[in-house]
C-alpha cells in the first residue's frame, strides 16, 4: 500500500490541475457556507474598507486555501499547508477565528471538490486521506499555545 506522500509524488499534479480548472465553483460554495454559517465572524472588521471588510474575508479564505493546497499538490508535501497554519493561527485568533472554524472550512472545502470535480474512485479516496491530514495539521497547530511576538514593544521617544 502507499502512502499519501507516495501519491501526492504521483498524482498531486494532476489533481492540482482539476481542481483548479472547477476552483471558482469550489471557492464560490465555500464563501456561502461560510457567509451563512458565520455571519457574525470578523465583526471588528470595517465595512468602510472594501478591503478588510467580512465579505471580502469570506471570499478570499477559500481561495487562499485552495492556493495553498495547489501548491502543497504540486510540490508534493504537507509542510506547506503546517507552515501556512502555523503563520496563519497566529493572526486569524484576534478576529474570533478559532479552530473549528478552520476544520469546517476544511471539510466545506473538500465536500465541494468532490463533488464539483471529476475524479477517479481512488482520488476520491486520496483526497479523504489528504483532508484528514490537513485536519491532523488544524488540529496539532491549535492546540500550541499562542506565542508573543519575538521582538519587543517599542515605544517612539520624542526627540
Amino acid at each position: 500500500m502507499q502512502s499519501l506522500e507516495t501519491w501526492l509524488g504521483a498524482r498531486g499534479y494532476i489533481l492540482a490541475q482539476t481542481l483548479d480548472r472547477q476552483r471558482d465553483v469550489i471557492c464560490e460554495q465555500v464563501t456561502r457556507k461560510l457567509a451563512t454559517s458565520y455571519p457574525d465572524l470578523c465583526p471588528n472588521l470595517p465595512a468602510e474598507d472594501p478591503e478588510l471588510s467580512q465579505q471580502m474575508m469570506f471570499q478570499q479564505t477559500p481561495h487562499r486555501f485552495h492556493t495553498m493546497l495547489l501548491a502543497a499538490l504540486r510540490f508534493g508535501t504537507l509542510a506547506i499547508i503546517e507552515r501556512e497554519y502555523r503563520w496563519l493561527w497566529g493572526i486569524v485568533q484576534r478576529f474570533g477565528v478559532e479552530r473549528s472554524h478552520l476544520l469546517q472550512q476544511v471539510q466545506w472545502y473538500f465536500e465541494a471538490a468532490k463533488s464539483c470535480a471529476s475524479l477517479s474512485l481512488e482520488d476520491r479516496a486520496w483526497l479523504s486521506v489528504l483532508e484528514s491530514a490537513i485536519e491532523q495539521i488544524i488540529v496539532n497547530v491549535t492546540a500550541t499555545p499562542r506565542q508573543q511576538p519575538s521582538y519587543p514593544r517599542m515605544v517612539a521617544h520624542p526627540v
